[in-house]
């Protein structure tokens, strides 16, 4: 009983604060009735509210981060007095680590130029992996069984890697390959991100009138 209480309290005081944060982010002083309930004073205390609990929610998830990384090198350190297998990469990471928090410290220029350098090399490198990942997963994808939806991923991907050739007659592709990127490509991302905003609205909504499992149990 003392279990659930406790449960039915959290569901309570999550979705309070939650309506809270949707009220005052929906809340605008246009909406703002001087004669009735909503009035400009009130909608500015709406908002300031939610403006509050955002900027703790940010914090909790900045501290989160930050402990995370503490863990993180905590478990590598771990490792290296263990000295267990994989030692080199947790050495790499320590360094990596080390590294980028001295160069933030004295320069924080220097520490963002050695960002972007690592990272545009990483992208880079895996951009490169990315060609010979989808002649492989092209060339099983037939090898099992050969079907519609199998030859036409392997054309777009032909299609696709030959207008990308810096050749000149690989030009007569271009817009072939532009209507696939515009098109049916673009096509897929909104949907991805439809996607997305409905589970958003439907957890946020189950947070809202307490049905999320999480809270309950």
């Amino acid at each position: 009983m003392r279990v659930r209480l406790w449960a039915a309290l959290a569901s309570a005081l999550t979705a309070a604060l939650g309506l809270i944060v949707l009220l005052g982010l929906l809340l605008t002083p246009d909406v703002a009735d001087d004669e009735g309930a909503l009035s400009a004073d009130i909608i500015r205390q709406f908002n300031d509210l939610a403006d509050l609990l955002l900027q703790l929610a940010t914090i909790t998830i900045a501290l989160t981060i930050f402990i995370g990384i503490l863990n993180l090198v905590a478990v590598h350190l771990g490792r290296l007095r263990r000295r267990a297998n994989g030692l080199i990469y947790s050495v790499v990471l320590l360094v990596s680590f080390g590294v980028v928090v001295v160069s933030y410290v004295v320069d924080r220029e220097a520490s963002i130029i050695i960002l972007d350098t690592v990272q545009f090399s990483v992208e880079s490198a895996l951009a490169g992996l990315l060609f010979f990942a989808l002649v492989y997963g092209a060339y099983r994808a037939l090898h099992h069984a050969v079907t519609w939806g199998r030859v036409l991923f392997v054309a777009v991907i032909v299609l696709i890697l030959l207008a990308a050739l810096p050749v000149d007659n690989a030009d007569a592709l271009h817009p072939v390959r532009d209507w696939l990127l515009d098109v049916p490509v673009s096509a897929g991302v909104r949907g991805l991100l439809l996607g997305i905003a409905l589970g958003t609205v439907v957890t946020g909504v189950r947070v809202l009138i307490g049905v999320d499992r999480s809270y309950r149990e």
